[in-house]
């Protein structure tokens, strides 16, 4: 269930980001989203590639919601 969760949200914030739109910046939840959904996954059929990788994730995805959707909701 987790795979395919994390499949169709990474696949729609891939979309998302192509599109270059201004809602653009929020495929970054998105991705956040696909992110735990694929370290659940790894977890439970303890792949350690796939843990590290998305944590990896997690963090890229956490960076770009702090430098492009936090500042505009601090404005």
């Amino acid at each position: 269930m987790f795979g395919w969760i994390g499949t169709v949200t990474g696949v729609t914030g891939g979309i998302t980001i192509a599109l270059n739109t201004s809602f653009s910046k929020y495929a970054f939840v998105v991705f956040l989203i696909s992110s735990c959904c694929w370290l659940i996954q790894g977890i439970k059929n303890k792949d350690k590639a796939l843990i590290i990788l998305n944590t990896v994730f997690m963090t890229i995805d956490l960076i770009g919601i702090y430098r492009w959707i936090l500042p505009d909701l601090m404005a």
